[in-house]
């Protein structure tokens, strides 16, 4: 397992253990893990990619039901932490 850095950078992810810089044209950043969506597009795919997860495990049940996201304002969570934005 790699080392962090010590002291963390400001930019630093706990989801990912890595610095993922942000720059005025980030599209959003989660609260919690601290984790970087550079574009509407990247939390997008990352947010229907965990969809896609859940359906695998738990098929038939209703969270399958659930329609992938086609905007940013539809994501509610951070995608790998849960953390509300």
């Amino acid at each position: 397992m790699p080392e962090w850095p010590d002291p963390l950078p400001d930019d630093w992810c706990w989801s990912h253990g890595r610095s993922e810089p942000v720059d005025d044209d980030t599209y959003r950043v989660c609260g919690e893990c601290f984790h970087a969506f550079q574009t509407e597009a990247d939390l997008i795919r990352e947010h229907n990619a965990e969809l896609a997860e859940m359906r695998k495990r738990h098929s038939g049940e209703a969270n399958a039901e659930i329609p992938d996201a086609t905007s940013g304002a539809e994501i509610w969570t951070c995608p790998h932490c849960i953390h509300d934005f």
